[in-house]
């Protein structure tokens, strides 16, 4: 196939636009006319011909409204010569993919010389080029664009997520560019976190998307909140095994539901086919020097955490404790599994205070040894000093006390400090704070009952391999 034939089958595709448009003829009649007039398709491409003939004129429409909008015009004001030619380059500019963009606009171009009055070509090679470089309008999918992956994957990514996205003034390019650019104050630090959930992994295959979604960004934030940090920008990997329109809306509501709460700006990602598969990159800022590292924890300090814990886990268990629980505990309980909320707020406030922090992933016991290990201390836990909901706390003596210490995604906060938090402090974090322990020289931790004696932990929390 060459070139040449292709431009006489477009030749014949912009008469047949010109006759069906401005005669008013039904296709057949106009598709006959060129058959038996046009003696240039004797030497066309009929197969692509044939294509062009059958699929712009039920995308008329489509098209239109994509060149109003480039041109900033109402369609019916257009020569009627430009108007077909710009129909058929806007076609194929957003369906034909096997044909590279700077060809199409040439081949235009030529097509308003021979057609169109002398300056045409000026219009039309202006229109086509910013159509070429308007990422929104070429990912737009007022066109369909068939089974494609290519296309597949860029409906996703405007539908499913940039077109719900709106940036603040410190994003200068997000979705649509090789990279997003950001603008960071200069007393700011930017923090980076990242997290991959996979399906049966982090989450049974029955979870809701609406949940996914939220839990995915969440899990992130977290992390940022152990730092003190303020959210900003996410970006977001996705591995999927299909095309699921009803599973890609409720995952994008999910997500958005919380990035709204926080602002946050979705800045990019990437998309591939595969088993369900969801990885997020968070970042946020704080003033420089202000977030608690792991490493800072020293004899002496109190231990702390927010919230509960032990709920998230014992929502994976729910359907299994019978008549233990009535409904609204049972609902309780998933929700804390599968809607965590992350500490933002109570992070930014502790950050201030706290010589040590970590949010809880993979259990208390797992993640405070995360704490001791890099600051070269050991701790002794009060076990009767854990907050336990009301829910667990009607279900311990069934259940026991290891869902609150070794079985994670509690995403609370785990902190040190030396010094008591100020009521103050406590009113504005805006969650409730316990101290559960105390750090002590040496290593390793002590969970200890109130008789005195060594409580004897049977999981020692999520093992990531």
């Amino acid at each position: 196939m060459t070139v040449t034939a292709r431009h006489y089958a477009r030749l014949g595709a912009v008469q047949f636009l010109y006759s069906w448009d401005v005669q008013n003829q039904s296709v057949n009649q106009a598709d006959d006319q060129i058959l038996i007039d046009s003696n240039v398709l004797l030497n066309g491409d009929l197969v692509y011909f044939q294509k062009l003939l059958k699929s712009i004129p039920p995308k008329i429409s489509q098209l239109d409204e994509i060149i109003s909008k480039v041109v900033h015009w109402k369609i019916d004001t257009i020569d009627p010569v430009v108007r077909a030619i710009l129909r058929l380059g806007v076609y194929e500019m957003t369906c034909e993919y096997d044909v590279p963009l700077k060809v199409i606009t040439n081949e235009c171009i030529e097509l308003s010389r021979e057609f169109g009055n002398p300056d045409s070509y000026k219009f039309i090679n202006g229109t086509l080029d910013k159509l070429a470089f308007s990422e929104h309008v070429r990912l737009s999918k007022l066109i369909k664009r068939g089974s494609q992956s290519y296309s597949r994957e860029f409906e996703l990514i405007q539908r499913y997520f940039a077109d719900r996205q709106s940036y603040d003034e410190s994003v200068l390019t997000g979705i649509g560019d090789d990279c997003a650019i950001v603008d960071i104050p200069a007393d700011q630090q930017l923090l980076v976190t990242t997290d991959t959930l996979h399906e049966n992994v982090h989450f049974p295959a029955s979870t809701k998307a609406r949940q996914i979604g939220y839990k995915s960004l969440a899990v992130s934030l977290s992390d940022l909140a152990s730092k003190g940090a303020k959210p900003k920008y996410a970006m977001l990997n996705l591995s999927l095994p299909g095309y699921d329109t009803t599973w890609l809306a409720e995952f994008s509501r999910g997500f958005f539901d919380l990035a709204a709460q926080y602002n946050i700006g979705l800045i990019g990602g990437d998309t591939v086919r595969g088993p369900l598969s969801i990885g997020i990159t968070a970042f946020g800022i704080a003033t420089v020097d202000q977030c608690p590292l792991r490493s800072g924890a020293r004899p002496g300090d109190a231990v702390h955490v927010t919230g509960t814990l032990g709920d998230a886990a014992l929502g994976l268990i729910a359907s299994r404790l019978g008549n233990s629980l009535n409904r609204k505990d049972v609902e309780f309980l998933q929700r804390r599994l599968e809607l965590p909320q992350p500490r933002v707020k109570a992070g930014q406030v502790i950050a201030r205070y706290a010589t040590s922090s970590i949010d809880l992933s993979d259990g208390l016991i797992a993640d405070l040894s995360h704490i001791l290990v890099a600051s070269g201390v050991g701790a002794s836990i009060d076990l009767e000093k854990i907050p336990l909901s009301p829910v667990y706390q009607h279900l311990l003596k069934d259940v026991g006390w290891d869902y609150a210490l070794a079985h994670g995604d509690d995403y609370e906060l785990c902190f040190t400090i030396s010094q008591e938090l100020p009521e103050s402090a406590i009113e504005e974090a805006a969650v409730p704070m316990s101290r559960i322990g105390t750090v002590v020289e040496g290593d390793g931790i002590e969970v200890r009952q109130p008789n005195g004696e060594i409580y004897q932990i049977q999981s020692s929390g999520y093992s990531h391999f």
